[in-house]
């Protein structure tokens, strides 16, 4: 019996986990724990029961520690305890937060292997996103295996100096996500949110997310006011689910409260926000998630960030890089909906076939032979990484 500790904080991690938490779950010779930090109380609201998640261990508290440090602090020391009484032949994290970052230093102290989901992505900018690029270095560092979404993440991994051996691409699980809830949605789905029910039929529907602390500020204001001028266009509907940060909050309320063709609402549940990726003509976010959730769609997404590390969307043409330049969103949206019937991106979907999951839990369980190890790198074709920023590579 291979007993494995999940460890995750945020609504992202739990989408991306929910599913090798179903599949682990369905393995005989799997057992499962689950420790949940709480760091998106509000934003997780009904994900637990979307995917069937028990969790074991909880702490909600943490998130009124009043910064970084003492959130990191009191992480790991929970860790500790936990680690302390029970015996655990990995633990899992995904991607790039406090939690996942705290996770993997705990594992390697108290000397569990660590499992990285959604690793080797990079920007090599430790500004941006921050802290999230440090994050997942550290995590890189001591992980005991690598599941990279893409070849991409893979051959940064393999050129920082990890072995071959323990780098397995096996696409994201956002991906196998998307396709479960779509399932569950099928046809005449009725969204939990009303709200929804008011958005019109006969404009073009732009979903809007911002929440990258890069974009605090100035770079946020530039965004809101493209986003006021895109909704006097008239022929446009922008539908903002609106993060919980004060800081975000307080901006979007400020410059969009009163401006027509523009619905603000409080964070939508998984299955909603699913149901109007399928409705909308493009999404403008800095979210990395949604950058990863579109091409499931076809569907084409405006980057409100100066870099990303999922260059794979904007080579693969579904994203747009334009950072937090008013004239470039405005431009690059009316674009993408200056058509009769919205725009669709017939490309393969970069990011994977839905079965990441399957993949990640039959090589932690020891199926090594499992499609989707990397190939070992070979210094003499090193080529540099393909940065990706606002305005082009």
């Amino acid at each position: 019996m291979h007993k494995t500790l999940m460890i995750f904080g945020t609504r992202p991690e739990i989408i991306k986990l929910g599913p090798v938490y179903r599949e682990l779950s369905c393995r005989p010779d799997a057992n499962v724990d689950v420790f949940w930090t709480g760091q998106h109380m509000d934003l997780a609201d009904g994900l637990m029961e979307l995917f069937s998640i028990e969790v074991k261990y909880s702490a909600t508290d943490i998130m009124a520690e009043p910064g970084l440090v003492d959130k990191a602090g009191r992480i790991l020391k929970l860790l500790g305890e936990i680690l302390r009484s029970e015996q655990y032949n990995s633990i899992v994290v995904q991607g790039d937060t406090l939690s996942a970052m705290c996770g993997a230093m705990a594992g390697f102290f108290a000397k569990v292997p660590v499992a990285h989901v959604e690793a080797g992505l990079r920007t090599f900018n430790l500004d941006a996103p921050w802290p999230e690029e440090y994050s997942r270095r550290v995590i890189g560092i001591g992980a005991a295996m690598h599941f990279p979404p893409t070849q991409d993440a893979a051959d940064n991994l393999l050129r920082e100096g990890a072995s071959p051996s323990l780098v397995h691409v096996t696409g994201n699980t956002v991906v196998d996500a998307l396709k479960y809830v779509q399932n569950l949605i099928g046809s005449g789905y009725v969204p939990h949110n009303s709200d929804i029910a008011n958005v019109p039929t006969d404009k073009k529907l732009i979903l809007v997310t911002g929440h990258r602390r890069e974009n605090f500020g100035e770079p946020m204001t530039r965004v809101l006011k493209a986003l006021s001028q895109l909704a006097e266009d008239g022929d446009k509907f922008l539908l903002f689910p609106v993060h919980p940060n004060p800081a975000v909050r307080q901006a979007v309320a400020d410059q969009l409260g009163d401006c027509k063709n523009i619905l603000l609402t409080a964070p939508l549940r998984y299955k909603d926000f699913t149901y109007l990726l399928g409705r909308a003509w493009t999404v403008i976010t800095d979210s990395g998630g949604i950058q990863e959730e579109a091409p499931t769609f076809g569907l084409p997404v405006v980057i409100t960030r100066e870099t990303t590390e999922r260059p794979e969307v904007v080579t693969a043409g579904f994203g747009h890089l334009v950072g937090s330049n008013t004239d470039l969103i405005i431009d690059k949206v009316r674009t993408l909906t200056a058509g009769s019937t919205p725009t669709r991106i017939n490309a393969a979907n970069p990011f994977g076939d839905g079965h990441a999951s399957e993949r990640i839990a039959s090589i932690l369980l020891g199926d090594v032979n499992q499609p989707g190890r990397a190939a070992r790198y070979n210094g003499a074709e090193e080529k540099q990484p393909a940065l990706m920023s606002a305005g082009g590579p």
